[in-house]
């Protein structure tokens, strides 16, 4: 590498903006300092790499960057959603150099898993990947509330069944925490917290319909686990009720797709 490039949130947005990335322009804002430098360590690659240095030379510093934007908080590798910012085109009125970089933005980011910096799993918490931190709780909050502030500063590899069914159960962090359910529940779809066995998957069962909707692979996963399990003998009736209702409502959905 001959250079690096460090980047603030501020100016991140800007250049998503100017290549049409208006909702991530929005989302950076936000971010956490562990997917920022993920960003900023991608980016160096694809702008000052020896493999985009043999692919025709840097692309520039705000394309880089924001496509590594899209490969870290995606992880989908689409295009830009303007192949050249208005200053990349003036002066030319052909098409031909834009599709030239397409075609090197694709081959370069055949690689962009293992050129991220790996997260730091064991010092991550709900305050670090899902930003802003909340802080302590107020003095006169509730015995729950009180606990959810806590889980949020907690690191995620030492969440429990019963930190998980909590902070599902109040719909918090919801994106980040139902991945970490699905893999508990997984292994155990009855996975006990301080209630009943399967109160985990009671909670994630009660998540507001309007998150499946936007986030319909998450929906469809539950869905496939929950396949079967009505017809066990052992499942508390409140939990055979909710699974019974997701499966009505999941069918709805998709329909409706």
């Amino acid at each position: 590498m001959v250079s690096w490039m460090r980047v603030s949130r501020e100016a991140l947005a800007g250049m998503l903006d100017r290549y049409g990335e208006d909702d991530l322009a929005q989302r950076v804002v936000s971010i956490s300092d562990d997917e920022l430098a993920r960003i900023a360590t991608l980016g160096n690659y694809y702008a000052f790499s020896e493999d985009a240095m043999a692919l025709g030379g840097s692309m520039g510093g705000a394309r880089a960057l924001s496509l590594a934007t899209i490969d870290v908080l995606e992880n989908t590798a689409r295009d830009l959603r303007l192949s050249r910012t208005d200053w990349e085109l003036e002066g030319t009125s052909s098409d031909r150099w834009a599709e030239v970089d397409v075609v090197r933005d694709r081959e370069l980011r055949r690689n962009a898993p293992e050129r991220q910096i790996p997260p730091d799993v064991s010092t991550r918490t709900l305050d670090t990947v899902d930003p802003p931190a909340w802080g302590p709780a107020p003095p006169d909050a509730s015995a729950v509330t009180k606990r959810c502030h806590e889980l949020r500063s907690k690191p995620l590899t030492d969440f429990t069944v019963e930190d998980l069914r909590i902070m599902i159960g109040q719909q918090l962090s919801l994106g980040q925490l139902l991945s970490i359910a699905f893999e508990r529940l997984q292994a155990d779809p009855l996975a006990e917290g301080d209630c009943y066995p399967g109160d985990l998957l009671a909670s994630s069962l009660r998540v507001d319909g309007a998150f499946w909707e936007q986030f319909p692979d998450p929906d469809v996963s539950l869905r496939n686990l929950i396949e079967g399990l009505a017809v066990r003998s052992d499942l508390e009736p409140e939990l055979r009720e909710l699974i019974e209702t997701f499966i009505r409502e999941h069918s709805a959905r998709r329909q409706s797709f």
